[in-house]
């Protein structure tokens, strides 16, 4: 159960559902209001298929690439840093997505997929968590537990979305900001531990027998 509730809380920060209502609204202000909700629907299906990808064939792809877990770990986690690092100064990541990309964005008909669910939502770091935690699962009946996580992440994403509106009316900007800084904190832990993770797979003589704790 505890690992239920520190995958379902990484991910769902990671996902960071604040940039994504915010590059929502940037992007779809404009639209009729059934299309939004078109746009919020397909953007939250399409990041939870990409997560779920990440979950069950993540480590095969490392191993196609010859990479190894723990210097995945050391990678993902510096990359999720840096994305708490930008919330901590209520900001969004440019590893997210850039301002140009956004200025192209703009113009597309369909912003469902690229840019909101992918790389906004389900971006390096999203993946990189996802995977970490496949890792920490044994058999197939973990992996279907964060499966589990994962659809429910979806979920509470594709509710934000469509509450949107009512939720940046009733938070405002220093309502947003506050979240996103102490969601950031969090998420800035969550990227030093995978960190130390991955340097203990890497050199498990680094740290010692038991001095450092995995992140399951």
């Amino acid at each position: 159960m505890l690992f239920v509730i520190k995958a379902f809380i990484s991910l769902l920060i990671i996902v960071n559902p604040l940039d994504a209502l915010a590059g929502f609204f940037t992007l779809a202000a404009e639209r009729p209001v059934e299309e939004r909700r078109v746009i919020a629907r397909t953007a939250a299906l399409a990041m939870t298929v990409i997560l779920l990808i990440a979950v069950w064939i993540g480590e095969l792809v490392l191993l196609l690439f010859g990479i190894s877990l723990g210097a995945f770990q050391v990678g993902g986690g510096l990359v999720v840093l840096l994305m708490a690092i930008a919330m901590l100064y209520a900001r969004s990541s440019a590893l997210t997505q850039t301002t140009a990309e956004t200025d192209e964005a703009a113009g597309r008909d369909s912003i469902a997929i690229v840019p909101l669910a992918i790389p906004i939502m389900a971006g390096p770091g999203a993946i990189s968590v996802a995977v970490h935690h496949a890792s920490h699962v044994s058999g197939l009946g973990g992996r279907m537990v964060l499966s589990a996580v994962v659809l429910l992440v979806g979920y509470f994403i594709w509710m934000i979305l469509r509450k949107g509106e009512s939720i940046h009316e009733f938070l405002g900007i220093t309502g947003i900001n506050i979240l996103r800084r102490v969601a950031g904190l969090i998420l800035a832990a969550v990227g030093v531990q995978i960190i130390a993770n991955g340097l203990v797979d890497l050199f498990p003589g680094l740290m010692g027998s038991g001095s450092a704790g995995h992140l399951d």
